[in-house]
């Protein structure tokens, strides 16, 4: 899974540090699309040669195809398996944060002995759940963002890697 801040850092620079890790989760989506493209082409062009020479049918090239995608399935579902988890635990918190809140701050009226009391109250209580509230749903984009990038890289290497074994075979 991608590091995440976990709760550490100022909203802003958290949200910053989001917003990169989407932004480089997207580049390396579009790279993979030009990576998927060029190893489409290049394996096109040896089945193509193959059908020509039944030999050259059992290319390992050609097994290695199927048995390369089952394992960056399997390596993806791990690791959104694990980022599910995580994404779990922070919807949790986003959702008891706030009722945790509210019954601190309930819990608190029978101490008001005046107006002064409740607004003082009523204060701390707007401010506690506002913060949590930001701070729980940055947790929240903090998971989704690592699930995104945990769930693609295991192709992202995998293409990333057969567009240059197979450009340097072509070359």
């Amino acid at each position: 899974m991608a590091r995440r801040n976990s709760g550490n850092g100022h909203p802003v620079e958290r949200m910053a540090a989001v917003a990169g890790a989407m932004a480089q989760t997207g580049v390396r989506t579009g790279e993979m699309g030009v990576a998927a493209a060029q190893t489409i082409g290049y394996r096109t062009a040896m089945m193509a040669a193959a059908l020509n020479n039944p030999s050259d049918l059992a290319n390992p090239e050609f097994i290695r195809m199927g048995a390369e995608k089952v394992e960056a399935a399997m390596e993806a579902a791990s690791a959104v398996t694990k980022g599910l988890y995580e994404l779990n635990k922070a919807w949790v918190v986003l959702m008891t944060g706030q009722t945790e809140a509210a019954m601190a701050a309930f819990g608190q009226l029978g101490n008001c002995r005046s107006p002064g009391d409740l607004l003082a109250i009523q204060s701390r209580s707007v401010g506690v759940a506002v913060d949590a509230g930001i701070h729980a749903s940055l947790n929240f984009l903090e998971a989704a963002s690592a699930l995104a990038s945990a769930g693609m890289n295991p192709a992202y290497r995998k293409v990333r890697a057969n567009a240059k074994r197979l450009g340097r075979r072509q070359a």
